[in-house]
């Protein structure tokens, strides 16, 4: 094995722990949230950020988590699904309650965002 594959498997399985620890991390602030209607917002924007880095990182389940956040209105209005962060936030133009602080969220965030807005759009709860 050359040097570079070796260096390029080394980042890929770096990334993939690191991804793993962000999912664990995000999964741990998610489930301290629980049921509750109204969670503080710094452990939200704990788990969202968590689980945003950990999917775009490539870990699998990270997305599927972020889709139980993306589908609670109380959730999606308090910060930006894609990143967590709580500033020049800007709602869906569809559903006008998910609020996302660029397009480049919104964008990458659309697949787990779109069955919640459909809904919301159709005013369903």
């Amino acid at each position: 094995q050359s040097e570079v594959e070796a260096a390029a498997s080394y980042a890929t399985s770096s990334e993939l722990d690191g991804a793993s620890e962000l999912f664990a991390y995000g999964v741990r602030h998610l489930d301290s949230i629980g049921e509750r209607d109204a969670p503080e917002l710094c452990t939200l924007q704990l788990a969202v950020s968590d689980l945003a880095l950990a999917a775009r990182l490539g870990h699998a389940r990270a997305a599927e988590r972020l889709a139980s956040i993306a589908s609670r209105r109380e959730f999606v209005s308090a910060c930006c699904l894609g990143c967590g962060a709580t500033h020049k936030l800007r709602r869906c133009n569809g559903c006008r309650v998910a609020v996302f602080c660029d397009s480049e969220c919104l964008r990458r965030m659309w697949p787990v965002h779109k069955p919640s807005c459909l809904q919301w759009r159709e005013g369903g709860q």
